[in-house]
């Protein structure tokens, strides 16, 4: 790569990290990933762009190009998921993206292959894999400490459980509540009473496909909801479809039965504002629970529910709530049950695997923090 264009790709790199609080290790590798999309016009648009959101004309002004050209590669930026639009007050607003969550996971989710896309897929695994090598004392503490002192980025909201789920009561199976505004599926009947759901490909199983890794608990590809202002985006320019209430109900109820754990995502990672998707993720082969269990980041949720053991004696010892829980918090001890609750992060899978009664779910609103894991614990290779 020209060391002009390795400089540009950098200011384009920190520039996209600042449109989100979270952001990514600006890195070598990340640039290369950059290089495997972005043509060297491409790149100078972005800059000329800026971090400021705004009209299409008012962008054309900005940058130093014939009016046909600008046209051509903001066509083409918006199709590699680079620039991003809402409507706002009957007018359509466009930005640059963040990188993550942004630009990697709009860039695959229309579910189509090419060689161009075959390449990004390439080098985002070379990216993920590199971040491995900073799992190292003192890195390890370093990176723990910050993430912690962090506030959380997403939400772990479940679907409706299907059974009894005891609310801020004494945990006992046979009590039964009203399951509180928390749900994933409140969300979904708010956001589709506007008409404004969407179902994209999910990033994480599009690029391993293309990479040719199949995923362990056989998540569906079409499985990422997109909600409110972007899913106008996201069927507007060929990323979606919208979907009614019953389809995205379905596509949560067959992503739980499979170990799906729903992430709830927010405008630029902040909780504080309007969600924007919902990711049904599982701990195989998820950017987020997947990287964790390969001792790649560490996790820092809001959730809202902890899982209790109340009958351990009606264990049978079949392990799913083991299998299934996305990151180890139940381990069986002498064949029974136990679990962690300071790792739990309240995605029920173990209460829905468990056909004997011996879980039982409170209501718990709190933060959970998971530190990197060491090498010698990853449970994905």
């Amino acid at each position: 790569m020209p060391k002009n264009n390795y400089f540009k790709l950098a200011r384009l790199a920190f520039m996209m990290n600042s449109q989100s609080s979270s952001s990514i290790p600006v890195t070598f590798t990340l640039l290369k990933v950059f290089d495997s999309v972005l043509s060297p016009q491409e790149v100078e648009f972005l800059l000329s762009m800026g971090k400021d959101t705004a009209t299409s004309d008012a962008i054309f002004k900005k940058v130093n190009m014939p009016y046909d050209k600008a046209c051509e590669i903001f066509s083409s930026l918006i199709a590699k998921g680079m620039i991003w639009s809402k409507v706002h007050e009957g007018q359509e607003l466009f930005s640059v993206s963040p990188i993550m969550l942004g630009w990697f996971e709009v860039y695959l989710c229309n579910g189509s292959t090419t060689s161009e896309k075959r390449e990004f897929a390439h080098y985002l695994t070379r990216l993920f894999n590199s971040w491995k090598k900073y799992n190292v004392t003192p890195l390890r503490q370093l990176r723990n400490w910050i993430n912690k002192n962090n506030v959380p980025h997403n939400v772990i909201k479940p679907a409706s459980p299907g059974k009894k789920i005891v609310i801020n009561e004494a945990i006992v199976p046979e009590t039964s509540q009203v399951l509180p505004s928390t749900s994933i599926n409140e969300l979904i009947a708010r956001y589709s009473d506007e008409g404004l759901i969407a179902v994209v490909h999910c990033f994480c199983r599009q690029w391993k496909t293309m990479e040719g890794i199949a995923c362990k608990l056989k998540m569906p590809l079409e499985a990422c909801i997109v909600l409110g202002k972007f899913s106008e985006h996201a069927v507007k320019y060929g990323f979606g479809r919208f979907i009614s209430k019953e389809e995205a109900a379905k596509i949560i109820d067959e992503t739980k039965k499979k170990g799906g754990v729903h992430i709830v995502w927010h405008d630029k990672d902040q909780i504080d504002k309007e969600e924007i998707a919902i990711c049904n993720c599982c701990w195989d082969c998820c950017g987020v629970l997947g990287s964790y269990n390969r001792g790649i980041n560490s996790l820092h949720f809001k959730t809202f529910y902890c899982a209790y053991i109340v009958q351990q004696e009606k264990c049978t010892g079949c392990g799913l709530c083991v299998t299934y829980c996305p990151v180890r918090a139940i381990t069986l001890q002498n064949n029974k049950p136990v679990i962690d609750k300071n790792v739990c992060i309240g995605c029920l899978q173990c209460y829905h695997k468990c056909k004997k009664d011996v879980i039982a779910i409170q209501q718990e609103e709190r933060e959970v923090f998971l530190p990197l894991l060491k090498p010698s614990q990853i449970r994905v290779p």
